[in-house]
């Protein structure tokens, strides 16, 4: 007898106790909820739930609530971010085809008014037609690259050869800007597994990008080093600040804020896409002034 009123007592106090611990946990988590909603309410805020009760799992939870609304305040933080860095780049945007089309639409307006078709006028607007072109096809390539929808056809080729040649084909845009050029080419063969057509278009980017910034030399050389094929481009860069070379490869971000280059912003976005895509790299390095850009891909063996 005396064993059952002990067991028995036992039981009612085990039953007391988890029924306690019941209703505590139960009116912790309503307090949570509570909280939880006024929290929701306003996600700007920089408010934590707190823990109602000395509960360990309970403790958990709410700790990895506030992790997630760490992670989502820090998320809105950086959609603000990335919407005003949006509006700004449509800025740019709109103010690179608003230029040559407010040039085109006055001289066609002066053509109408004093019926004069002079070659003059009509080359002008030739140009800035052009060069609208140019701002549009650059907008569409960068499109394709980024959402991987540019087809690549990659095969194993002589990277030096081609290095060489597209260097040949495009050096003018170099000699019009007056810069002294140098160049280094390795003499053996270099095969990359890459697109053909896509190294060429890494290879054109970086040297209109000298073209349209460097103020008096320009150096291209390229070599194997270890197991990779490293080609740099070289330009003197005075008005480029250290802080500047992290921005480069952002989309339309130019170095002139002026914008008064020409450039839209989108070469060196899309030269390291492409290279990247491929298995390659392009970096860029600033040093005393001077401006490297350093592109590297796999050599493959034979």
């Amino acid at each position: 007898m005396v064993v059952f009123i002990v067991l028995f007592a036992i039981s009612a106090l085990a039953a007391a106790y988890f029924a306690a611990r019941y209703f505590l946990l139960r009116s912790s988590l309503n307090k949570c909820t509570v909280e939880l909603q006024e929290i929701n309410a306003d996600l700007t805020q920089n408010h934590v739930l707190r823990l109602p009760s000395p509960e360990k799992p309970l403790g958990a939870f709410i700790a990895a609530v506030n992790d997630m609304l760490a992670r989502i305040r820090a998320e809105r933080v950086s959609y603000a971010e990335r919407e005003r860095a949006f509006r700004s780049q449509i800025e740019a945007i709109s103010h690179d085809l608003r230029t040559p089309l407010t040039v085109i639409v006055g001289y066609i307006r002066i053509m109408q008014t004093d019926g004069a078709f002079s070659d003059e006028l009509l080359g002008t607007i030739l140009r800035k037609a052009r060069s609208m072109q140019k701002l549009i096809a650059a907008f569409y390539e960068y499109s394709r690259v980024i959402s991987g929808d540019i087809s690549l056809s990659p095969a194993v080729f002589d990277a030096g050869k081609q290095l060489r040649e597209t260097f040949a084909d495009n050096c003018v845009v170099l000699e019009d800007k007056e810069l002294e050029v140098v160049a280094h080419f390795a003499e053996y063969p270099m095969l990359i597994y890459a697109d053909p057509s896509a190294f060429e278009r890494i290879v054109v980017n970086l040297l209109h990008n000298a073209a349209r910034y460097a103020k008096n030399f320009f150096e291209i050389s390229f070599c194997q080093s270890g197991d990779s094929a490293v080609a740099l481009f070289k330009n003197d860069a005075p008005d480029l600040a250290p802080e500047q070379v992290g921005q480069l490869f952002e989309r339309f971000y130019t170095a002139d804020n002026s914008r008064s280059a020409g450039g839209t912003g989108l070469g060196l976005t899309i030269a390291r896409n492409l290279a990247q895509s491929m298995g390659g790299d392009l970096q860029a390095d600033l040093s005393d002034g001077v401006l490297t850009f350093t592109l590297t891909f796999p050599v493959k063996k034979v």
